[in-house]
């Protein structure tokens, strides 16, 4: 899914404009009442588990807005402001959530999104940031996926002993649980073999490599069937996020020659890379 506005990855997105206006009047919808009941619903189970309710502080203390949409995802709005002191460099974070999903399925989703929300992704605007380091922060890094899916089946598995002495779950909710996520439960102990399986392109493997100069040596990228990939750009995670990676950077670029020559010099390698990755021109077409 493409926004024109923004780069993506995972709903995980950085605009290189404005922030986005929280709080807009968007009109009353007619499941208004019920989309909003089922996320209050959501909300209540994901804070009866005990990693699900820090994870609910966290975002409440960092003041992070949740509301339902069509999709699960997470928008993150990177500023950054040069005055005459200084640079200053900031996020505006929002956490939509699948409306139509039941909220037990509604609570693992947020569980996933909240890691992504609270540790937002390296400074875009970093000049020396490569797309290798871009794809392993976004899969290996603190908000990245690894983190995210681990966090999901967490809670998956605490509200699965809950249900033990509650009953509050149905055996097919707990069914689709487990199938959800037996194979982090069954891989998350060993580290490597965990981290490699979001490395896994199959079909993509050959456009990756095509689009990337520095591949095998510093990402483990393999043409084995993918394992797990975005739900938004359904694609593998290393080549969402290259792509996420290009079309930042391709803006970032673009704006900066509009606008200030030396910032442009500093990002000369940084633009040039996006260049011998595939696109025809750095700048504004």
């Amino acid at each position: 899914m493409r926004n024109p506005n923004f780069g993506r990855f995972l709903g995980v997105i950085f605009a290189l404009t404005a922030p986005l206006a929280w709080g807009a009047a968007q009109g009353v919808h007619p499941m208004a009442e019920i989309e909003a009941a089922r996320l209050k619903n959501a909300l209540t189970i994901l804070g009866a588990t005990k990693s699900g309710k820090a994870e609910l502080e966290l975002a409440k203390s960092l003041d992070i807005p949740i509301q339902s949409a069509k999709i699960s995802k997470t928008d993150i709005t990177a500023t950054r402001t040069v005055t005459s002191k200084g640079e200053k460099f900031s996020y505006q974070v929002q956490v939509w959530v699948a409306k139509d999903k039941s909220p037990v399925f509604q609570a693992l989703d947020l569980a996933h999104e909240l890691v992504h929300a609270t540790h937002p992704k390296k400074n875009p605007f970093d000049p020396n940031l490569s797309a290798v380091d871009y794809i392993r922060y976004g899969i290996e890094g603190e908000g990245g996926e690894a983190k995210a899916i681990q966090q999901e089946c967490q809670v998956g598995q605490e509200l699965i002993d809950l249900a033990q002495t509650t009953h509050d779950l149905k055996d097919e909710t707990v069914r689709l649980i487990q199938t959800r996520c037996q194979f982090v439960w069954d891989t998350e102990a060993n580290a490597a073999k965990w981290t490699q399986s979001f490395y896994q392109l199959g079909q993509y493997y050959q456009q990756f490599v095509s689009m990337i100069s520095r591949t095998d040596e510093d990402l483990k990228v393999s043409a084995k069937s993918p394992i797990f990939s975005s739900a938004v750009a359904h694609e593998p995670y290393p080549l969402a996020l290259l792509e996420e990676y290009i079309d930042v950077t391709r803006r970032l670029c673009a704006r900066n020659r509009k606008i200030a020559s030396e910032a442009l010099s500093e990002l000369a390698d940084r633009c040039r890379s996006v260049g011998a990755a595939g696109v025809d021109t750095v700048g504004v077409d």
